[in-house]
């Protein structure tokens, strides 16, 4: 019974100091600017293009998984990975905690 308190206390603490990493990062974060459709849109279309003469729609469609995957960690959406993170920790310590609790010497199994 102390493992599964002991995890729902980390898991607590993982939660909160990931949710404050992660409003302080959205606070520091500069603004992402908007670039509008010159600069952007030209060279994509050429790459993209490209792309697809060389490997068809499937190299395309990994550009834009890796492309997507990279803006994740960077300004603000980094806050927005670290807050999903912390969640996502938070959820497993609790997870885990239920599964040490149901697991602990001593207690009945679960339908008995």
């Amino acid at each position: 019974m102390k493992r599964a308190r002991y995890l729902r206390i980390v898991g607590a603490a993982l939660f909160a100091v990931g949710l404050t990493a992660a409003v302080i990062l959205y606070l520091l974060a500069p603004e992402e600017e908007d670039l509008g459709l010159i600069g952007v849109d030209v060279p994509t279309n050429a790459e993209r293009h490209q792309l697809e003469r060389m490997g068809g729609k499937t190299y395309v469609l990994a550009k834009d998984i890796s492309d997507w995957f990279g803006s994740l960690w960077h300004g603000r959406r980094l806050a927005g990975t670290v807050a999903a993170l912390s969640l996502a920790g938070f959820l497993g310590a609790r997870w885990a905690a239920e599964l040490s609790a149901r697991a602990a010497p001593g207690e009945n199994p679960p339908g008995e």
